[in-house]
């Protein structure tokens, strides 16, 4: 009786701690240019109810796994906080859930100085470029030396 709920005690910990599967995948050519990450290669963004995911594969070998939902959780680097992941790979300046936007073509900043257009949409602020449209979403800033931009394959 007791192996059986060591065993069920195991397996809900295990399963509450499990990865969403996300919903839609879409393959992408994927340029990162930041102070920690310097790519550009295939790639695909899968999300879901609350998750978005990131692959690059490079030589069809995968370069670059990390998912977002609660945490940022980067494969063989364990998972960290929104705000931590931005300290660490782009910048602490950044809202938590940038990252996370980006990966899904939505607006940043709440939205702020958001000016649409017929094939999308574009955010200006001080130093950063963030557009969205057609097959491509790319978000640059100056100030910071940072470039991420997924273009549609």
């Amino acid at each position: 009786m007791r192996t059986f709920f060591t065993l069920w005690a195991s397996l809900l910990l295990l399963g509450g701690c499990a990865m969403k599967k996300p919903e839609v995948s879409e393959a992408y050519l994927v340029v990162f240019k930041t102070p920690k990450w310097r790519f550009a290669d295939t790639g695909y963004i899968r999300t879901g109810d609350k998750v978005a995911e990131l692959e690059v594969f490079e030589a069809g070998h995968r370069v670059l796994r990390l998912q977002i939902e609660n945490q940022v959780c980067v494969e063989g680097e364990g998972c960290l906080s929104k705000s931590e992941f931005n300290s660490q790979y782009l910048s602490s300046e950044y809202p938590s859930d940038l990252l996370y936007h980006l990966l899904r073509g939505e607006p940043i900043y709440d939205g702020e100085q958001l000016v649409r257009g017929d094939a999308g949409y574009e955010q200006g602020f001080d130093g950063i470029v963030y557009r969205v449209g057609g097959k491509e979403i790319y978000f640059k800033d100056r100030k910071r030396g940072i470039m991420i931009k997924f273009k549609r394959l």
